[in-house]
């Protein structure tokens, strides 16, 4: 595999967004966020789960994502869903809900034209390569992981969190690993899941990283360790929840 590249993913979510008036449009539906730390890209992908469910299979949604070279592992700068209803062009950015975009529809596959009033609400970080992300219809997880709440280990919580949630669509493994920190081992815990064509690792003091592979599945527990080791190195003890 090629090396991860690591941008600042976390940043968009640790320091405030730039200033903006507020969308006063009426949300087009209601949503629920996962809530949970470096979710961007898990929260976007849930909107578009949500969106498809209540709109059907062939209407359009896109994950829209900037940060990411189309060729490279990364862990993306920001990804936010954008969709058409009812002949207009909105948005949903984990930072700000819901926004109606001042876009034509027809030009909706332009991801330049559509990601530039997205992408200028974060003037502090540099965007590389917006490119639109979109799924295929998968099987939902056959025994899907129980979200597990109360606990301590808030990264354990977050991933339980996005693992329940996306396997409403998709097969996913909650897994659990330590890791050197601080001279220190700590614990760490992931869900995996495949999206667009790639196996997908959220980690919740990362956040998530695409691989390119040829083997897109969520069990092989060797694989899914070797990825992990490419963000945090020395990662060990790998299981399923």
């Amino acid at each position: 595999m090629k090396s991860v590249v690591l941008f600042l993913f976390g940043l968009l979510l640790a320091l405030p967004p730039i200033a903006f008036a507020a969308d006063t449009s009426p949300p087009p539906f209601p949503h629920a966020p996962l809530n949970v730390a470096n979710g961007c890209f898990v929260e976007s992908v849930a909107l578009c789960d949500d969106f498809l469910d209540r709109n059907g299979a062939s209407a359009w949604c896109r994950l829209l994502q900037w940060g990411a070279q189309e060729d490279a592992e990364v862990v993306a700068g920001h990804a936010v869903a954008v969709f058409e209803l009812n002949g207009k062009l909105w948005s949903w950015d984990v930072n700000f809900g819901f926004s109606l975009q001042d876009i034509d529809p027809g030009k909706k596959e332009s991801v330049t034209l559509v990601a530039a009033p997205l992408i200028a609400k974060y003037p502090r970080f540099n965007a590389y390569f917006p490119v639109y992300r979109l799924d295929t219809p998968q099987t939902p997880a056959a025994q899907p992981p129980a979200e597990i709440s109360g606990l301590e280990e808030v990264g354990l919580r977050d991933a339980s969190r996005v693992a329940t949630r996306l396997a409403t669509h998709r097969p996913v493994n909650l897994v659990q690993f330590t890791f050197p920190k601080d001279g220190q081992s700590q614990p760490g815990a992931a869900c995996a899941f495949v999206f667009n064509g790639r196996l997908c690792i959220y980690l919740p003091n990362v956040g998530t990283v695409p691989f390119r592979t040829s083997a897109l599945s969520v069990a092989n527990l060797r694989q899914l360790q070797e990825m992990i080791r490419k963000v945090l190195p020395g990662a060990t003890d790998l299981k399923a929840r």
